[in-house]
């Protein structure tokens, strides 16, 4: 059983979603976890990148920016875990 859904959101966040996914990887232990990155329509390579190091992970990709609220209930929706954990992050936050 899963314990808990990691729902990622992206948007031209590349470097900032790959390393979140990398600190996951690293500091999550003795749980059972998925991961889910919803891509609402990035152009910076994200999709690219997150599919070819982490094959391992669901990637929903959107063909439009369809917001934040959206993209997070569109990773609700076929989450296993019993529960839900939201990462978010800022780009500003990181200048």
């Amino acid at each position: 059983m899963i314990d808990v859904s990691i729902i990622i959101v992206n948007y031209n966040t590349k470097k900032l979603t790959l390393d979140c996914l990398s600190s996951i990887k690293r500091q999550t232990n003795n749980i059972e976890y998925e991961i889910i990155v919803v891509d609402n329509n990035s152009n910076d390579g994200s999709q690219e990148a997150i599919s070819k190091e982490y094959p391992e992970i669901t990637l929903i990709i959107n063909k439009a920016n369809n917001g934040f609220g959206k993209a997070n209930n569109q990773g609700i929706k076929i989450a296993k875990g019993k529960y839900i954990f939201f990462a978010k992050f800022r780009y500003d936050s990181f200048k």
